[in-house]
Protein backbone atom coordinates (compact mmCIF):
# COMPACT_ATOMS: atom_id res chain seq x y z
CA UNK A 1 0.00 0.00 0.00
CA UNK A 2 1.68 3.49 -0.94
CA UNK A 3 1.95 5.88 1.76
CA UNK A 4 1.49 9.50 0.26
CA UNK A 5 2.59 13.19 0.70
CA UNK A 6 -0.31 15.96 0.77
CA UNK A 7 1.06 17.46 -2.66
CA UNK A 8 1.17 13.52 -4.35
CA UNK A 9 -2.82 13.28 -2.97
CA UNK A 10 -3.71 16.41 -4.37
CA UNK A 11 -1.73 15.56 -7.61
CA UNK A 12 -3.68 12.38 -7.88
CA UNK A 13 -7.14 13.81 -7.19
CA UNK A 14 -6.11 16.72 -10.23
CA UNK A 15 -5.44 13.32 -12.40
CA UNK A 16 -8.50 12.20 -11.76
CA UNK A 17 -10.18 15.43 -12.38
CA UNK A 18 -8.72 15.82 -15.54
CA UNK A 19 -8.09 12.78 -17.25
CA UNK A 20 -10.71 10.39 -16.12
CA UNK A 21 -13.70 12.40 -16.12
CA UNK A 22 -14.05 12.51 -12.07
CA UNK A 23 -15.70 15.62 -10.49
CA UNK A 24 -14.50 16.92 -7.06
CA UNK A 25 -18.24 16.88 -5.75
CA UNK A 26 -18.17 13.36 -6.50
CA UNK A 27 -15.21 12.38 -4.20
CA UNK A 28 -16.30 14.67 -1.59
CA UNK A 29 -19.65 12.81 -1.89
CA UNK A 30 -17.68 9.15 -1.45
CA UNK A 31 -15.20 10.66 1.19
CA UNK A 32 -18.04 11.67 3.04
CA UNK A 33 -19.91 8.87 3.41
CA UNK A 34 -17.26 6.77 4.74
CA UNK A 35 -16.72 8.58 7.41
CA UNK A 36 -20.16 8.65 8.23
CA UNK A 37 -20.17 4.60 7.84
CA UNK A 38 -17.34 4.68 10.70
CA UNK A 39 -19.15 6.74 12.74
CA UNK A 40 -22.08 4.82 12.72
CA UNK A 41 -20.12 1.77 13.97
CA UNK A 42 -18.73 4.20 16.41
CA UNK A 43 -22.06 5.43 17.87
CA UNK A 44 -23.27 1.83 18.56
CA UNK A 45 -23.77 1.43 22.16
CA UNK A 46 -23.58 5.60 22.60
CA UNK A 47 -26.73 7.82 23.18
CA UNK A 48 -26.67 11.57 22.38
CA UNK A 49 -25.66 13.37 19.17
CA UNK A 50 -23.14 13.76 16.77
CA UNK A 51 -21.19 17.17 16.45
CA UNK A 52 -19.67 17.45 13.03
CA UNK A 53 -17.05 20.45 13.44
CA UNK A 54 -16.50 22.22 10.32
CA UNK A 55 -13.38 24.16 8.86
CA UNK A 56 -13.30 26.31 5.87
CA UNK A 57 -12.08 24.10 3.23
CA UNK A 58 -13.07 20.84 1.30
CA UNK A 59 -12.09 18.81 4.57
CA UNK A 60 -15.01 20.76 5.89
CA UNK A 61 -17.79 19.88 3.36
CA UNK A 62 -16.26 15.98 3.82
CA UNK A 63 -17.67 16.31 7.57
CA UNK A 64 -20.66 18.46 5.82
CA UNK A 65 -21.47 15.04 3.74
CA UNK A 66 -21.20 12.94 6.37
CA UNK A 67 -23.53 14.61 8.75
CA UNK A 68 -26.21 14.71 5.98
CA UNK A 69 -25.85 10.54 5.87
CA UNK A 70 -26.12 9.95 9.16
CA UNK A 71 -29.03 12.19 9.59
CA UNK A 72 -30.70 10.34 6.93
CA UNK A 73 -29.65 7.32 8.92
CA UNK A 74 -31.99 8.69 12.20
CA UNK A 75 -28.80 10.37 14.28
CA UNK A 76 -28.96 13.42 15.81
CA UNK A 77 -26.66 15.77 14.07
CA UNK A 78 -25.17 19.35 14.17
CA UNK A 79 -22.47 20.90 12.58
CA UNK A 80 -20.82 23.89 13.54
CA UNK A 81 -19.16 25.80 10.36
CA UNK A 82 -16.26 28.12 11.40
CA UNK A 83 -16.91 29.93 7.94
CA UNK A 84 -19.82 31.85 6.65
CA UNK A 85 -21.41 30.35 3.49
CA UNK A 86 -19.72 32.87 0.90
CA UNK A 87 -16.00 31.58 2.32
CA UNK A 88 -16.67 28.15 1.44
CA UNK A 89 -15.56 26.64 -1.54
CA UNK A 90 -18.21 25.77 -4.16
CA UNK A 91 -18.33 21.94 -3.29
CA UNK A 92 -18.35 22.76 0.48
CA UNK A 93 -20.84 25.38 -0.17
CA UNK A 94 -23.24 22.74 -1.74
CA UNK A 95 -22.56 20.47 0.98
CA UNK A 96 -23.81 22.83 3.82
CA UNK A 97 -26.95 23.68 1.87
CA UNK A 98 -27.53 19.87 1.42
CA UNK A 99 -26.87 19.07 5.50
CA UNK A 100 -29.28 21.74 6.00
CA UNK A 101 -32.04 20.93 3.91
CA UNK A 102 -31.57 17.41 5.70
CA UNK A 103 -32.17 18.39 8.59
CA UNK A 104 -28.65 18.91 10.15
CA UNK A 105 -29.08 21.46 12.70
CA UNK A 106 -26.08 24.23 11.76
CA UNK A 107 -24.88 25.87 14.41
CA UNK A 108 -22.28 29.15 14.77
CA UNK A 109 -19.02 29.12 16.48
CA UNK A 110 -20.69 31.15 19.43
CA UNK A 111 -22.69 27.90 20.13
CA UNK A 112 -19.60 25.42 19.68
CA UNK A 113 -18.48 24.39 23.69
CA UNK A 114 -22.05 23.84 24.38
CA UNK A 115 -22.62 21.01 21.81
CA UNK A 116 -19.19 19.57 21.91
CA UNK A 117 -19.74 19.23 26.01
CA UNK A 118 -23.05 17.24 25.15
CA UNK A 119 -21.68 14.89 22.20
CA UNK A 120 -21.66 11.69 21.75
CA UNK A 121 -19.19 11.96 18.78
CA UNK A 122 -17.67 14.89 17.47
CA UNK A 123 -15.98 14.72 13.79
CA UNK A 124 -13.09 16.81 13.45
CA UNK A 125 -13.49 18.30 9.94
CA UNK A 126 -11.15 21.50 10.72
CA UNK A 127 -8.49 20.77 8.44
CA UNK A 128 -7.57 18.89 5.51
CA UNK A 129 -4.70 17.56 4.16
CA UNK A 130 -4.06 20.81 2.40
CA UNK A 131 -3.29 22.77 5.36
CA UNK A 132 0.27 23.77 5.78
CA UNK A 133 1.59 25.15 9.72
CA UNK A 134 0.24 25.05 12.64
CA UNK A 135 -3.55 25.88 13.36
CA UNK A 136 -4.43 29.58 13.12
CA UNK A 137 -6.74 31.32 14.29
CA UNK A 138 -10.83 30.32 14.36
CA UNK A 139 -9.04 26.45 13.70
CA UNK A 140 -6.93 26.32 16.18
CA UNK A 141 -10.05 28.01 18.75
CA UNK A 142 -11.96 24.77 17.16
CA UNK A 143 -9.00 22.16 18.40
CA UNK A 144 -8.95 23.06 21.69
CA UNK A 145 -13.34 22.63 22.27
CA UNK A 146 -12.75 19.61 21.01
CA UNK A 147 -9.88 17.97 22.91
CA UNK A 148 -11.12 19.81 25.82
CA UNK A 149 -14.84 18.51 25.49
CA UNK A 150 -12.89 14.86 25.93
CA UNK A 151 -15.19 12.99 23.99
CA UNK A 152 -14.72 10.65 21.41
CA UNK A 153 -13.62 11.89 18.19
CA UNK A 154 -13.29 10.60 14.76
CA UNK A 155 -10.99 12.58 12.43
CA UNK A 156 -11.85 13.19 8.76
CA UNK A 157 -8.34 12.12 6.93
CA UNK A 158 -5.85 13.78 8.99
CA UNK A 159 -6.36 15.49 12.61
CA UNK A 160 -6.58 18.93 12.12
CA UNK A 161 -3.25 20.56 13.56
CA UNK A 162 -1.03 17.26 12.14
CA UNK A 163 1.91 17.81 9.44
CA UNK A 164 0.59 15.78 6.98
CA UNK A 165 4.23 15.05 5.65
CA UNK A 166 5.51 15.26 8.69
CA UNK A 167 3.77 14.44 11.63
CA UNK A 168 5.05 17.42 13.21
CA UNK A 169 2.50 19.22 15.75
CA UNK A 170 3.59 22.80 16.21
CA UNK A 171 0.12 23.95 17.73
CA UNK A 172 -2.94 23.04 19.08
CA UNK A 173 -3.77 19.61 17.57
CA UNK A 174 -6.92 17.26 17.92
CA UNK A 175 -6.46 14.18 19.75
CA UNK A 176 -8.05 11.50 17.62
CA UNK A 177 -9.27 7.92 18.55
CA UNK A 178 -9.74 7.29 15.43
CA UNK A 179 -8.76 8.65 11.72
CA UNK A 180 -10.05 7.77 8.69
CA UNK A 181 -8.02 8.41 5.93
CA UNK A 182 -9.14 8.47 2.31
CA UNK A 183 -8.03 6.62 -0.75
CA UNK A 184 -3.87 6.28 0.71
CA UNK A 185 -2.90 6.46 4.13
CA UNK A 186 -0.59 9.96 4.24
CA UNK A 187 3.20 10.08 5.89
CA UNK A 188 2.47 11.90 8.63
CA UNK A 189 -0.04 8.95 9.70
CA UNK A 190 3.27 6.77 10.54
CA UNK A 191 5.73 9.84 12.04
CA UNK A 192 5.60 11.27 15.94
CA UNK A 193 3.91 12.96 17.14
CA UNK A 194 1.47 13.05 14.99
CA UNK A 195 1.26 8.93 14.69
CA UNK A 196 0.28 9.02 18.45
CA UNK A 197 -2.77 11.58 17.90
CA UNK A 198 -4.49 9.91 15.18
CA UNK A 199 -6.21 7.18 17.18
CA UNK A 200 -6.75 3.46 15.08
CA UNK A 201 -6.57 4.17 11.63
CA UNK A 202 -8.63 3.22 8.83
CA UNK A 203 -7.79 3.54 4.62
CA UNK A 204 -11.09 3.73 2.76
CA UNK A 205 -11.80 3.88 -0.84
CA UNK A 206 -12.92 6.21 -2.39
CA UNK A 207 -12.93 5.12 -6.34
CA UNK A 208 -8.74 6.16 -6.66
CA UNK A 209 -7.73 5.03 -9.93
CA UNK A 210 -4.56 2.63 -10.63
CA UNK A 211 -3.34 4.38 -12.98
CA UNK A 212 -3.52 7.56 -11.46
CA UNK A 213 -1.51 6.41 -8.43
CA UNK A 214 0.80 4.69 -10.77
CA UNK A 215 1.68 7.75 -12.58
CA UNK A 216 3.14 9.70 -9.66
CA UNK A 217 5.85 7.42 -8.84
CA UNK A 218 5.28 7.14 -4.95
CA UNK A 219 8.33 6.22 -3.09
CA UNK A 220 7.23 4.83 0.01
CA UNK A 221 5.44 1.40 0.78
CA UNK A 222 3.46 0.21 3.72
CA UNK A 223 4.23 -3.39 4.51
CA UNK A 224 1.15 -5.12 4.36
CA UNK A 225 1.28 -8.61 6.01
CA UNK A 226 -0.09 -10.20 2.60
CA UNK A 227 3.12 -8.55 0.93
CA UNK A 228 5.22 -9.71 3.90
CA UNK A 229 3.87 -13.23 3.67
CA UNK A 230 4.93 -13.80 0.19
CA UNK A 231 8.91 -12.96 0.86
CA UNK A 232 8.93 -16.08 3.31
CA UNK A 233 10.41 -18.65 2.11
CA UNK A 234 8.08 -22.44 1.76
CA UNK A 235 10.42 -25.72 2.52
CA UNK A 236 9.09 -29.02 1.01
CA UNK A 237 8.49 -31.93 4.09
CA UNK A 238 12.33 -33.10 3.51
CA UNK A 239 13.78 -30.23 3.92
CA UNK A 240 16.80 -30.28 6.56
CA UNK A 241 19.35 -28.06 8.00
CA UNK A 242 21.88 -27.66 5.48
CA UNK A 243 18.75 -26.53 3.06
CA UNK A 244 17.24 -23.76 5.11
CA UNK A 245 20.79 -21.47 5.16
CA UNK A 246 23.81 -21.30 7.46
CA UNK A 247 24.37 -17.73 9.15
CA UNK A 248 27.78 -16.58 10.79
CA UNK A 249 27.60 -13.88 13.65
CA UNK A 250 30.73 -12.08 14.85
CA UNK A 251 29.32 -10.47 18.11
CA UNK A 252 29.62 -10.46 21.75
CA UNK A 253 33.01 -8.70 23.30
CA UNK A 254 33.59 -9.00 26.89
CA UNK A 255 30.50 -7.70 28.99
CA UNK A 256 27.95 -8.39 26.29
CA UNK A 257 28.17 -12.00 25.61
CA UNK A 258 24.12 -11.79 25.80
CA UNK A 259 23.87 -10.02 22.77
CA UNK A 260 25.57 -12.47 20.66
CA UNK A 261 23.76 -15.42 21.97
CA UNK A 262 20.68 -13.36 20.90
CA UNK A 263 21.42 -12.46 17.68
CA UNK A 264 22.44 -16.39 17.17
CA UNK A 265 19.27 -17.46 18.55
CA UNK A 266 17.29 -15.61 16.59
CA UNK A 267 18.62 -16.29 13.31
CA UNK A 268 17.42 -19.85 14.58
CA UNK A 269 14.08 -18.80 15.38
CA UNK A 270 13.42 -17.56 12.25
CA UNK A 271 13.94 -20.53 10.47
CA UNK A 272 17.84 -20.72 9.76
CA UNK A 273 19.40 -23.99 9.58
CA UNK A 274 22.75 -23.68 11.04
CA UNK A 275 23.75 -20.51 12.63
CA UNK A 276 27.59 -20.01 14.25
CA UNK A 277 28.30 -17.55 16.82
CA UNK A 278 31.91 -16.01 16.56
CA UNK A 279 33.62 -14.03 19.99
CA UNK A 280 36.82 -13.05 21.03
CA UNK A 281 38.34 -15.90 22.87
CA UNK A 282 37.73 -14.68 26.58
CA UNK A 283 33.97 -14.47 25.38
CA UNK A 284 33.17 -17.71 23.61
CA UNK A 285 33.05 -20.73 26.48
CA UNK A 286 29.78 -18.18 28.44
CA UNK A 287 28.28 -17.49 24.12
CA UNK A 288 28.49 -21.30 24.42
CA UNK A 289 26.56 -21.80 27.34
CA UNK A 290 24.26 -19.53 26.71
CA UNK A 291 22.50 -21.41 24.04
CA UNK A 292 23.41 -25.03 22.87
CA UNK A 293 21.47 -24.89 19.55
CA UNK A 294 24.30 -22.64 17.77
CA UNK A 295 27.66 -23.55 17.09
CA UNK A 296 30.37 -20.74 18.59
CA UNK A 297 33.68 -20.28 16.91
CA UNK A 298 36.84 -18.40 19.57
CA UNK A 299 38.83 -16.02 17.48
CA UNK A 300 41.89 -13.96 18.39
CA UNK A 301 40.21 -10.94 20.88
CA UNK A 302 42.35 -7.52 21.99
CA UNK A 303 43.17 -6.41 25.44
CA UNK A 304 39.94 -4.54 25.77
CA UNK A 305 37.73 -7.60 24.89
CA UNK A 306 36.77 -7.40 21.76
CA UNK A 307 38.12 -8.83 18.98
CA UNK A 308 41.35 -8.78 17.07
CA UNK A 309 41.78 -6.79 14.00
CA UNK A 310 43.68 -9.95 12.82
CA UNK A 311 40.53 -11.75 13.70
CA UNK A 312 38.46 -10.87 10.77
CA UNK A 313 40.43 -12.92 8.13
CA UNK A 314 40.13 -15.93 9.89
CA UNK A 315 36.45 -14.66 10.51
CA UNK A 316 36.18 -14.52 6.76
CA UNK A 317 37.58 -18.04 6.28
CA UNK A 318 35.05 -19.80 8.87
CA UNK A 319 32.52 -18.16 7.19
CA UNK A 320 33.34 -19.11 3.89
CA UNK A 321 30.30 -21.43 2.92
CA UNK A 322 28.03 -18.82 5.01
CA UNK A 323 24.75 -17.60 2.98
CA UNK A 324 24.38 -14.72 5.59
CA UNK A 325 26.74 -12.88 7.92
CA UNK A 326 26.16 -10.84 11.00
CA UNK A 327 28.27 -8.17 12.75
CA UNK A 328 27.70 -5.98 15.63
CA UNK A 329 26.00 -7.05 18.33
CA UNK A 330 28.19 -6.67 21.70
CA UNK A 331 31.03 -6.06 19.69
CA UNK A 332 33.05 -3.20 21.47
CA UNK A 333 34.27 0.35 20.08
CA UNK A 334 37.87 -0.18 20.71
CA UNK A 335 40.00 0.46 18.00
CA UNK A 336 40.68 -3.17 17.22
CA UNK A 337 37.13 -4.19 16.72
CA UNK A 338 36.67 -0.81 14.59
CA UNK A 339 39.42 -2.37 12.09
CA UNK A 340 37.89 -6.07 12.73
CA UNK A 341 34.48 -4.98 11.22
CA UNK A 342 36.39 -2.59 7.96
CA UNK A 343 37.62 -5.48 7.07
CA UNK A 344 34.68 -7.99 6.94
CA UNK A 345 33.13 -5.21 5.42
CA UNK A 346 35.42 -4.82 2.25
CA UNK A 347 35.67 -8.62 2.50
CA UNK A 348 32.54 -9.65 2.74
CA UNK A 349 31.81 -13.24 1.19
CA UNK A 350 28.01 -13.54 1.85
CA UNK A 351 25.21 -10.93 2.41
CA UNK A 352 25.85 -8.93 5.58
CA UNK A 353 23.85 -7.59 8.31
CA UNK A 354 25.53 -4.53 10.79
CA UNK A 355 23.85 -3.48 14.04
CA UNK A 356 25.33 -1.60 16.49
CA UNK A 357 29.01 -0.95 17.89
CA UNK A 358 29.91 -2.25 13.69
CA UNK A 359 27.46 0.55 12.47
CA UNK A 360 29.86 3.15 14.76
CA UNK A 361 33.01 1.99 13.18
CA UNK A 362 31.83 3.80 9.97
CA UNK A 363 30.67 7.18 11.93
CA UNK A 364 31.87 10.31 9.76
CA UNK A 365 32.83 7.66 6.84
CA UNK A 366 29.82 6.36 5.99
CA UNK A 367 30.64 6.27 2.16
CA UNK A 368 33.22 3.20 3.08
CA UNK A 369 29.92 1.24 3.72
CA UNK A 370 29.37 1.01 0.08
CA UNK A 371 32.90 -0.41 -0.86
CA UNK A 372 31.20 -3.73 0.59
CA UNK A 373 30.80 -6.48 -2.27
CA UNK A 374 28.04 -7.85 -0.78
CA UNK A 375 24.07 -6.94 -0.22
CA UNK A 376 24.26 -4.96 3.08
CA UNK A 377 21.98 -4.17 5.59
CA UNK A 378 22.57 -2.02 8.15
CA UNK A 379 20.34 -1.36 11.05
CA UNK A 380 20.86 2.28 13.18
CA UNK A 381 18.95 3.75 15.85
CA UNK A 382 18.53 7.46 15.83
CA UNK A 383 21.57 7.94 17.87
CA UNK A 384 23.90 5.83 15.46
CA UNK A 385 22.50 7.48 12.47
CA UNK A 386 23.27 10.26 13.43
CA UNK A 387 26.86 9.53 14.33
CA UNK A 388 26.80 7.81 11.11
CA UNK A 389 25.87 10.73 8.87
CA UNK A 390 27.47 13.68 11.13
CA UNK A 391 23.87 14.74 12.30
CA UNK A 392 22.39 15.21 15.65
CA UNK A 393 19.16 12.64 16.59
CA UNK A 394 16.87 15.68 16.94
CA UNK A 395 17.72 16.19 13.25
CA UNK A 396 17.50 12.47 11.80
CA UNK A 397 14.02 12.23 14.17
CA UNK A 398 12.75 15.48 12.86
CA UNK A 399 13.08 14.37 9.26
CA UNK A 400 13.24 10.32 9.36
CA UNK A 401 11.89 9.95 5.44
CA UNK A 402 15.14 11.85 4.44
CA UNK A 403 17.53 10.74 7.36
CA UNK A 404 17.04 7.13 5.84
CA UNK A 405 17.24 7.79 2.32
CA UNK A 406 20.26 10.10 2.91
CA UNK A 407 21.83 6.65 4.52
CA UNK A 408 20.55 4.71 1.62
CA UNK A 409 21.95 6.84 -0.81
CA UNK A 410 25.83 7.24 0.64
CA UNK A 411 26.22 4.11 1.46
CA UNK A 412 24.84 2.19 -1.22
CA UNK A 413 23.09 0.01 1.76
CA UNK A 414 19.44 -1.36 3.04
CA UNK A 415 19.03 1.16 6.08
CA UNK A 416 16.82 0.29 8.47
CA UNK A 417 15.90 3.10 10.63
CA UNK A 418 14.90 1.43 13.96
CA UNK A 419 12.03 3.29 15.80
CA UNK A 420 8.26 3.62 15.95
CA UNK A 421 7.43 2.84 12.47
CA UNK A 422 10.98 1.47 11.60
CA UNK A 423 11.38 2.92 7.87
CA UNK A 424 13.96 0.72 5.50
CA UNK A 425 15.44 2.41 2.70
CA UNK A 426 16.60 1.14 -0.94
CA UNK A 427 19.46 3.12 -2.31
CA UNK A 428 17.02 5.47 -4.91
CA UNK A 429 14.69 6.71 -2.58
CA UNK A 430 12.50 3.71 -1.95
CA UNK A 431 10.91 3.53 1.72
CA UNK A 432 8.94 1.01 3.27
CA UNK A 433 6.93 1.73 6.28
CA UNK A 434 6.74 -1.10 9.06
CA UNK A 435 3.44 -1.14 10.90
CA UNK A 436 4.51 -3.66 13.36
CA UNK A 437 5.72 -3.49 16.86
CA UNK A 438 5.43 -1.65 19.89
CA UNK A 439 7.59 0.04 23.03
CA UNK A 440 7.71 -3.70 23.90
CA UNK A 441 10.70 -3.46 21.76
CA UNK A 442 12.43 -0.87 23.53
CA UNK A 443 14.42 -3.31 25.45
CA UNK A 444 18.26 -4.13 26.06
CA UNK A 445 18.63 -6.80 23.34
CA UNK A 446 15.82 -6.32 20.99
CA UNK A 447 17.96 -5.15 18.48
CA UNK A 448 20.48 -7.65 18.74
CA UNK A 449 17.08 -9.74 18.21
CA UNK A 450 16.33 -8.44 14.75
CA UNK A 451 20.27 -8.45 13.46
CA UNK A 452 19.66 -12.07 13.69
CA UNK A 453 16.25 -11.68 12.55
CA UNK A 454 17.55 -10.31 9.08
CA UNK A 455 20.76 -12.82 8.89
CA UNK A 456 18.48 -15.63 9.10
CA UNK A 457 16.10 -14.58 6.51
CA UNK A 458 19.11 -13.38 4.30
CA UNK A 459 19.92 -16.97 4.94
CA UNK A 460 17.12 -18.77 3.77
CA UNK A 461 17.71 -16.78 -0.13
CA UNK A 462 15.62 -13.39 0.54
CA UNK A 463 16.86 -10.43 -0.79
CA UNK A 464 18.77 -7.50 1.44
CA UNK A 465 15.75 -5.56 1.10
CA UNK A 466 13.09 -8.01 1.33
CA UNK A 467 15.07 -9.40 4.66
CA UNK A 468 15.19 -6.02 6.27
CA UNK A 469 11.34 -5.32 5.76
CA UNK A 470 9.76 -9.06 6.04
CA UNK A 471 12.54 -9.29 9.58
CA UNK A 472 11.11 -5.91 10.90
CA UNK A 473 7.35 -7.19 10.52
CA UNK A 474 8.12 -10.18 12.14
CA UNK A 475 10.35 -8.56 14.57
CA UNK A 476 7.24 -6.57 15.68
CA UNK A 477 4.70 -8.92 15.19
CA UNK A 478 6.43 -11.06 18.13
CA UNK A 479 6.64 -8.25 20.56
CA UNK A 480 3.30 -7.47 19.64
CA UNK A 481 1.74 -11.08 20.56
CA UNK A 482 4.00 -10.88 23.89
CA UNK A 483 2.41 -7.82 24.72
CA UNK A 484 -0.83 -9.17 24.28
CA UNK A 485 0.08 -11.90 26.85
CA UNK A 486 2.11 -10.07 29.33
CA UNK A 487 1.87 -6.48 28.74
CA UNK A 488 4.57 -3.77 27.21
CA UNK A 489 6.21 -3.20 30.20
CA UNK A 490 9.20 -5.96 31.22
CA UNK A 491 9.41 -7.91 28.72
CA UNK A 492 13.00 -9.50 28.12
CA UNK A 493 14.77 -9.68 24.33
CA UNK A 494 14.90 -13.67 24.78
CA UNK A 495 10.95 -13.33 25.26
CA UNK A 496 10.70 -11.50 21.74
CA UNK A 497 13.28 -14.31 19.93
CA UNK A 498 11.08 -17.66 21.65
CA UNK A 499 8.00 -16.03 20.15
CA UNK A 500 9.01 -15.63 16.25
CA UNK A 501 8.05 -19.15 15.32
CA UNK A 502 4.47 -18.17 16.44
CA UNK A 503 4.93 -14.44 14.75
CA UNK A 504 5.53 -16.41 11.40
CA UNK A 505 3.28 -19.13 11.57
CA UNK A 506 0.71 -16.20 12.28
CA UNK A 507 1.68 -14.81 9.50
CA UNK A 508 2.05 -17.32 7.24
CA UNK A 509 -1.74 -18.37 8.48
CA UNK A 510 -3.25 -15.17 6.82
CA UNK A 511 -2.84 -12.24 9.26
CA UNK A 512 -5.08 -9.39 9.21
CA UNK A 513 -3.57 -6.16 8.47
CA UNK A 514 -2.35 -3.72 11.84
CA UNK A 515 -3.56 -0.79 9.26
CA UNK A 516 -7.85 -0.91 8.53
CA UNK A 517 -8.22 -1.10 4.47
CA UNK A 518 -11.67 -0.84 3.83
CA UNK A 519 -13.05 -0.99 0.03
Amino acid sequence: MKVVSGEQMRSIETRLFDQYGFSSAVLMELAGRQVALVAREMMEGLSGPVVVVCGKGNNGGDGLVAARWLRHWGFRVSAVVWASFDDLPPDAAGALHAARMAGVTILMPAQAQEALQGAALIIDAVLGTGSVGSARGQAAEAIKLINAARRPVLAVDMPSGIGTNTGRVDGPAVRADVTVTFGLPKLGLFLFPGADLAGRVIVVDIGLDEKAIEAENIQVELTRAEIARAWLRTYSRDAHKGTRGRVFVAAGSRGMTGAGALAGEAALRVGAGLVTVAAPESSQPVIAALRPEFMTLALPGSAAGGFSARAAELFLQAAARADALAVGPGLGTDPEAQLFTRAVVADATAPLVLDADAIKAFSGCPELLAECPMPLVITPHPGEMAHLLGLSVEVVQADRFAAVRRAAEVTKAIVLLKGAYTLIAEPGGEVYINPTGSRVLGTGGSGDVLTGVIAGLLAQGLGAPEAAAAGAFLHGLAGDRVAQRMGEDGVLASEIAAELPAAQRDLRAGLPDVIEFRG
